[in-house]
């Protein structure tokens, strides 16, 4: 089982280029949530952070309509900061 720090560490929020998706719902099929990760549209959730990270979502879509952002463990961030 990953730790919470680690899961913190490496957690991202994806994006849907929407004019490219065509709503498969594949992302959604691939994905190890717990809960439901799903957008209004039937994708993958959007602004919210995915502490998993596991990609699948990305690797699965056939257009390549989703895209991620690394988001930075809140300590690790004031570090960064500081420096």
């Amino acid at each position: 089982m990953v730790s919470t720090l680690a899961k913190q560490q490496r957690a991202v929020k994806f994006n849907v280029i929407w004019q490219a998706c065509i709503g498969c719902s594949a992302c959604v099929g691939v994905c190890p949530q717990p809960r439901p990760f799903v957008s209004a549209f039937d994708t993958i959730a959007v602004e919210t952070p995915c502490e998993i990270a596991c990609m699948r979502c990305v690797e699965v879509c056939p257009t390549s309509a989703i895209t991620f952002q690394k988001l930075q463990h809140e300590a690790q961030a004031v570090e960064e900061a500081q420096n």
